[in-house]
């Protein structure tokens, strides 16, 4: 019987093969394929999963139901009952078994990759003792790491403001050329942070010029890095504009939705630390309500939690209509609520002798300032 190719000619491209357009040297598109085919195979697991799940409690429906007929105590009427719900339950397992039958089949039918194209049957890993020739680099520590960051931004902060402002890819070009320092990480970093303040701020029109020039500058350093060369020689940057105006619509669509989603993930990010910021002063305000309020209540939670007429009484400040309100409600609930406008200081009795204390205190202080110190009243 003669060889059958037809299954080979279906396996998606690795992730790692050369095949895309002369003018894309990022190592990006690979990573992003490779990414998007695991989420596939994922969701598809996971709906096979769901499958296998539902099929077992089935299973277990149909065996308690089986055990429930078996009983001889039943009558005519719930033996009855008991079948239909045994045929409704049959009828959802027919149903994920034909989901089960479409997976496979798509399974089936699904292009072999790098990831499933085949298995590991067997392995061994053999550790070599390290050459006492090479020596280790010393790797830097958080503390240096930013230390370096922030002496990066003090020396080059006009710099880079001035280039989160540029827009063009020729202007970016003519100016990392004469700055070629500047094509860093520190880089890209900065100009995040650049961009999140004016997203916290709401400027969104300049936070997404600065997301963009930020994007442009990981571009370039993921060629960099994918060539093995310095990302701040300025033959590199001129090849990565040069290629970067050349590439075709396909890689310029791939790099405005990672633009896009850069900006999406800052506004999302601004909106939480505002919502961060809000939370915090609310949250300070009521701490200091309740540390002033007679019974370590919140008077604006009390005020919320009244009924409505109670609330319209302390609104309009109308004694008349707290009477009213005293008079119509049942005086258990009343006093209850009562008793909490007390402890939150939203209502002082005998407010009238309590102001006139307060008064009279104030009055006898001013005559002596310094009866409070008992040095200087002995």
């Amino acid at each position: 019987m003669p060889i059958d190719y037809s299954k080979w000619k279906t396996i998606e491209v690795s992730d790692d093969e050369d095949d895309t357009h002369p003018n894309i040297d990022t190592p990006s598109l690979f990573r992003w394929r490779h990414q998007a085919r695991m989420e596939r195979m994922a969701e598809r697991q996971q709906a096979k999963e769901e499958v296998d799940a539902a099929k077992k409690d089935i299973s277990g429906k149909v065996q308690v139901i089986e055990n429930k007929l078996k009983s001889a105590d039943l009558n005519e009427g719930e033996k009855q009952k008991l079948l239909e719900e045994k045929q409704k339950i049959k009828e959802q397992e027919e149903e994920y078994l034909r989901k089960e039958r479409e997976l496979e089949e798509q399974e089936r039918l699904q292009p072999w990759n790098v990831d499933t194209i085949g298995h590991e049957v067997w392995s061994k890993s053999i550790i070599n003792k390290p050459s006492e020739k090479k020596t280790e680099e010393p790797k830097e520590d958080d503390e240096a790491a930013y230390k370096n960051v922030l002496k990066f931004f003090e020396d080059n902060e006009n710099l880079l403001k001035e280039l989160s402002a540029l827009e063009g890819f020729d202007k970016i070009e003519e100016f990392l050329v004469e700055h070629s320092h500047l094509s860093s990480e520190y880089s890209t970093n900065f100009l995040t942070i650049e961009a999140l303040n004016l997203a916290i701020e709401r400027k969104y029109s300049k936070m997404d010029r600065v997301a963009e020039n930020c994007i442009i500058i990981q571009y370039l350093l993921e060629l960099a890095k994918s060539l093995k060369a310095v990302a701040s020689n300025t033959n590199m940057i001129k090849n990565f504009f040069k290629k970067i105006r050349q590439a075709d619509p396909s890689y310029m669509k791939m790099y405005q939705d990672e633009v896009d989603a850069f900006k999406e993930r800052l506004r999302k990010r601004a909106k939480d630390k505002r919502d961060a910021t809000v939370n915090e002063l609310e949250a300070t305000a009521k701490a200091k309500r309740m540390a002033d309020s007679p019974g370590g209540l919140d008077p604006q939670e009390v005020l919320d939690s009244l009924p409505e007429e109670m609330q319209e009484a302390f609104q309009t400040q109308s004694i008349a209509k707290m009477y009213e309100v005293a008079e119509n409600m049942d005086p258990e609930v009343f006093q209850h609520h009562l008793q909490r406008c007390i402890d939150s200081g939203l209502w002082i009795p005998n407010a009238k002798e309590a102001a006139e204390k307060k008064a009279r205190d104030e009055a006898k202080q001013a005559e002596n300032p310094t009866s409070d110190n008992p040095q200087e009243t002995t």
